[in-house]
């Protein structure tokens, strides 16, 4: 404390109950191809079911990538996912917009300008990928009518009569000013004497010399008329999707108590051709009474304007651009009536009530393909740029990190990134092409398979790395979602062992054996390595998984891919030495800026002993010495501002090998003469 200048207490702490805190190292992370979800951003998942939440289901293009992160939550609970897509993919738009443009997060939405081609869409798909072009969005608009429920049913007129079992109407309708540019499978028609039939088939009305009709489709319904029409016979279209909102957009009280009228909106997300739900025309879900007004807000306080409402709350839809037709602005007296008239998709035409369809789809020549890209057409360069969102030690808290079907050129660089991190481990399959199912032993012998792998890893994966740990290829498992069998690769599933063995013992402990390396889901195993083929494999520092009859499917081995023989060659060691560098290392920050003085070396030493003591009660370590005073803090030490704690370990180590000594003696030896 400074001097005091006059009388008094003055009162201080001194905190000297800094310890070495817990880390945690079963926390993981992948990048890789998915058929939704956000791209180039780190998302916390953790459960399967999660998985399919955020990232969407596998299919033919995605399933290796995505069983890697379902296998690895079968033992874990901690993956952070980054999907990776390729150039080519885009974002599903409302129809009459561009598409061929990408928008890959919530970040690069709130960033685009309106140079963006999907800006100026009324809705786009959330994320690029094909089951965007499955999306559907519905308005309902009030704009002042009253009746006809939250769908809003158009009146129209018959053009001409219809005779009794009609299906259809063709032709344009005799009355009524309203544009029918949208019917959809399911609406409703109601004639004047209370008759319903029901759309069999979606019609995007076509409008012509300026009048609104439908001229070149037929409206077709069924069952078919209970009774003959006749010409002019008045009846309403109501929407399919009234019935999913509890009441009809109309004038929120904000909005009428400063004077305006007619704000409200409801908004359906629909399903339309079934790729979300297994049926078509499913309700995704509902924005009910959402308001015109930039400056509403919700019964709860919340923004209630509803692009902002969309962009916050939707999983399935952005809204960049203002619906055609609506004009909105500020809740006040000024805009007395926010809804205005819809302009309609084609011709040009409005009509004041009604609902809007937005479909997604693709247009401006990109293919079908283009929008799943991110399963086998993913590029190295794609996949690189997302797994080097883990690279930043001090920002991402990651220490298993799972390659998936990479192959050798993006492995090389993701053991360059755990050997610049030093805190994780890459986890790696030998993989040649992510196109090609079971990897490298496809069709070949268990002698063929194994001399393979063993030069794939010697000559093609030709690194040296205790940050990376290889194993022998790929599992049968059944895909429950497709119904059929897929080959994936294993390193999901040892990354996984490694986070279990954790839980249930420590990170310490080798994740190989029968205690502890039984593999979750296997079916098969695309290449069944026997004892001279895991000799060969284990000699280039590949751990072989084996099926044993009655024993089950285990990881047998436990090496890192360090060729130099040390103790650093082992999984466990590895492990070991990552929790001790990183807890100590994480104590030791709150020691910058002090003095490199006895106080403080002694304060060091008291926080990293009883650490150690703990780790070698717990069977991590055999024994340790922590060195941090004068003789290795000498003065040239402290002028240069430096601070050196040595820690010796000998740590723990996995048996590997057992020799079992059976020796016959003769009847009458004494055991105490023979046995030492």
């Amino acid at each position: 404390m400074g001097f005091q200048v006059s009388p008094g207490v003055n009162v201080t702490e001194i905190d000297l109950t800094t310890i070495v805190p817990a880390v945690a190292t079963t926390n993981a992370g992948m990048a890789g191809g998915f058929q939704w979800g956000p791209v180039d951003e780190r998302t916390l998942i953790d459960s399967e079911n999660n998985l399919r939440q955020v990232f969407g289901d596998p299919n033919d293009a995605t399933y290796n990538w995505w069983f890697t992160a379902a296998n690895f939550l079968g033992y874990g609970n901690n993956l952070t996912v980054i999907r990776s897509v390729g150039s080519q993919a885009a974002n599903a738009a409302s129809h009459g917009n561009s598409a061929g443009t990408m928008i890959k997060n919530r970040k690069q939405f709130d960033a685009a300008t309106g140079a963006n081609a999907l800006r100026s869409a009324e809705f786009v798909a959330k994320y690029p990928g094909s089951p965007g072009n499955s999306i559907a969005v519905v308005v309902f608009d009030d704009n002042g009518r009253t009746g006809g429920g939250a769908g809003h049913a158009m009146c129209l007129g018959l053009s001409a009569g219809l005779a009794l079992g009609e299906t259809s109407i063709s032709g344009g309708f005799s009355s009524g000013t309203l544009a029918p540019l949208d019917f959809m499978k399911g609406d409703k028609i109601i004639f004047s004497n209370g008759d319903v039939h029901t759309i069999t088939e979606n019609l995007q009305g076509v409008c012509l010399s300026g009048q609104p009709s439908i001229s070149t489709s037929e409206l077709k319904f069924s069952p078919g008329l209970y009774s003959a029409r006749a010409s002019g016979t008045t009846f309403e279209i109501e929407n399919r999707y009234a019935s999913s909102f509890q009441s009809a957009p109309a004038t929120s009280a904000q909005c009428a108590g400063a004077g305006g009228t007619n704000d409200e909106m409801n908004i359906a997300v629909i399903d339309m051709l079934g790729e979300w739900t297994g049926t078509e025309g499913e309700v995704l879900e509902v924005f009910e009474g959402v308001s015109k007004a930039t400056n509403a807000r919700g019964f709860d306080g919340r923004p209630n304007f509803y692009k902002d409402v969309i962009n916050d709350r939707s999983k399935y839809v952005w809204a960049p651009a203002t619906i055609a037709g609506v004009v909105t602005g500020d809740v006040s007296s000024t805009f007395t009536d926010l809804t205005r008239k819809m302009t309609g998709h084609s011709g040009g035409f409005s009509r004041p009530v009604g609902h809007r369809v937005a479909y997604m789809g693709m247009s401006g020549g990109v293919s079908a393909d283009d929008y799943t890209k991110g399963g086998t057409d993913l590029s190295n360069a794609d996949l690189v740029t997302s797994f080097l969102e883990f690279e930043d030690a001090e920002t991402v808290d990651v220490s298993l990190i799972l390659g998936g079907v990479s192959d050798a050129t993006a492995q090389k660089i993701l053991i360059d990134m755990c050997d610049k991190r030093k805190d994780c481990i890459a986890f790696l399959s030998p993989v040649e092409s992510s196109s090609v199912p079971a990897g490298l032993v496809q069709n070949k012998t268990a002698g063929e398979a194994a001399t393979t792998v063993r030069d794939w890893r010697n000559n093609t994966l030709n690194k040296s790395s205790s940050y990376a740990v290889l194993d022998s290829g790929f599992k049968v498992m059944l895909d429950r979602y497709n119904d059929v069998l897929r080959y994936v690769p294993l390193n999901g599933d040892i990354a996984g062992l490694c986070a279990r063995t954790e839980v249930e013992q420590e990170a310490w402990f080798s994740p190989a054996g029968f205690n502890r390396g039984q593999i979750r889901g296997v079916v098969k195993l695309a290449f069944e390595p026997r004892k001279a083929h895991r000799d060969e494999l284990y000699k280039a520092g590949v751990n072989p998984v084996v099926s044993f009859p009655g024993e089950g499917t285990v990881l047998f081995g436990d090496k890192t891919m360090q060729a130099k023989p040390s103790a650093f060659d082992r999984i466990n060691v590895r492990r070991l030495f990552i929790v001790l560098e990183k807890a100590i290392a994480t104590a030791s920050k709150y020691l910058l800026f002090e003095f490199n003085d006895e106080f403080t070396r002694a304060q060091f030493r008291n926080m990293v002993i009883p650490f150690l003591r703990t780790i070698m009660s717990r069977r991590g370590i055999y024994d340790f010495k922590v060195v941090c005073d004068e003789t290795n803090n000498t003065g040239e030490v402290i002028d240069r501002n430096e601070f050196v704690g040595d820690i010796y370990i000998k740590p723990a180590r996995s048996i590997n090998f057992i020799q079992l000594n059976f020796i016959a003696t003769k009847t009458g030896v004494d055991f105490s003469e023979v046995g030492g």
